[in-house]
């Protein structure tokens, strides 16, 4: 659920990356970046210091409401 709830911060307002946020749910952050399911990256070698999701996290989050969301 942490992982879920990191990722939905990233949709829903993104973060930087030194943030009270990231701090606090640096294990997280540091999952979820490293399965691709949020990143700094805009484009090609073009980055930025807020944690973004990604179109891989975008469908990690809905398979999981799929999953467990209420009906």
């Amino acid at each position: 659920m942490a992982i879920y709830m990191t990722i939905e911060k990233a949709r829903a307002s993104p973060f930087t990356t030194k943030s009270e946020f990231a701090r606090i749910a640096a294990n997280e952050v540091a999952l979820a970046a490293s399965e691709g399911l949020i990143s700094t990256r805009l484009d090609n070698g073009v980055f930025c210091n807020k944690w973004m999701i990604t179109m891989d996290g975008l469908q990690f989050l809905e398979e999981f409401q799929d999953d467990y969301g209420s009906d």
